[in-house]
């Protein structure tokens, strides 16, 4: 089999898909890793297309509209593919807006000013561009200038105080492991730490991964803890996740690899039967 795996070559975090790409290789596949800026040639020469870490670290508004070129083109043409499909992350932030109007433990979320009248013990906002991510074009904003700075390219969520990131990484809606950032991602990206949730958090994570119906692709779903523990979601990263395998035990990480090279073997499986 012919593999094509989709990433960031340029980042030192590459590191973790080189790890996912030498697996393969050990069962006697061909594996290429390439920039989302590949030649569309390429495309007709593999067999499978993995869609991994393809976020760039001094990325603009123009170049995450150029990512989603090659993602776009991959669907349209039908060709078997993994973590292209998702519903959520990978379609802009609009969903969050859903998920708090259907009572979901999520930060709140709005679309639009008036949403945000009940919200009066909140005196600073953020406003989130719908298609970016890692903090991009994002604005923090006083209640007062909310008119002025929001327009229909954001989502509106109050300013919370938090103790830290807590992230779940699912293969399909399997779960695998967790990590924790305290105290929080931005500005500084502190070390990752292994996380043990507990029985009723894990089930909170499950619930979302679960949305994604038969998802084939990795799932990183992201909340804010509270400082009275409570969790609330983020976002449900179903595009390009990074996964920090770096910072798991050499245990979790092998585990992680053989249910990832397990699912991409199901779904050719699958695809094969169905040809």
């Amino acid at each position: 089999m012919n593999i094509l795996i989709i990433s960031n070559i340029d980042d030192d975090e590459k590191l973790e898909d080189i790890w996912l790409a030498r697996a393969f290789q050990k069962d006697g596949h061909k594996v290429a890793i390439v920039d989302k800026n590949y030649d569309e040639h390429l495309e007709s020469l593999f067999d499978v297309f993995l869609l991994r870490n393809t976020w760039d670290t001094d990325a603009t508004i123009e170049t995450i509209k150029k990512r989603s070129n090659f993602r776009k083109r991959v669907i349209n043409k039908k060709l078997p593919r993994i973590n292209f499909d998702g519903k959520y992350d990978g379609n802009n932030k609009e969903y969050l807006v859903d998920l708090y109007r259907e009572g979901y433990p999520v930060i709140p979320t709005f679309n639009c000013m008036e949403s945000i009248q009940n919200l009066g013990k909140y005196n600073k906002f953020i406003l989130k561009l719908k298609d970016s991510y890692d903090g991009i074009g994002q604005m923090i904003v006083d209640k007062n200038e909310l008119g002025e700075k929001f327009t229909s390219a954001y989502i509106i969520q109050p300013f919370i105080e938090f103790k830290s990131e807590v992230q779940f990484y699912y293969i399909k809606d399997k779960f695998e492991y967790a990590l924790e950032f305290i105290p929080s991602k931005v500005p500084i990206y502190p070390e990752a730490i292994e996380y043990l949730p507990k029985e009723d958090e894990l089930e909170l994570a499950d619930t979302f991964s679960k949305l994604n119906g038969n998802y084939y692709g990795i799932q990183r779903i992201d909340f804010v803890k509270l400082s009275d523990g409570t969790l609330l979601l983020t976002e449900i990263e179903d595009i390009a996740p990074y996964l920090d395998l770096d910072c798991v035990d050499e245990k979790t990480r092998n585990k992680f690899i053989l249910d990832y090279k397990t699912m991409v073997y199901e779904y050719m499986e699958k695809i094969s039967r169905n040809s």
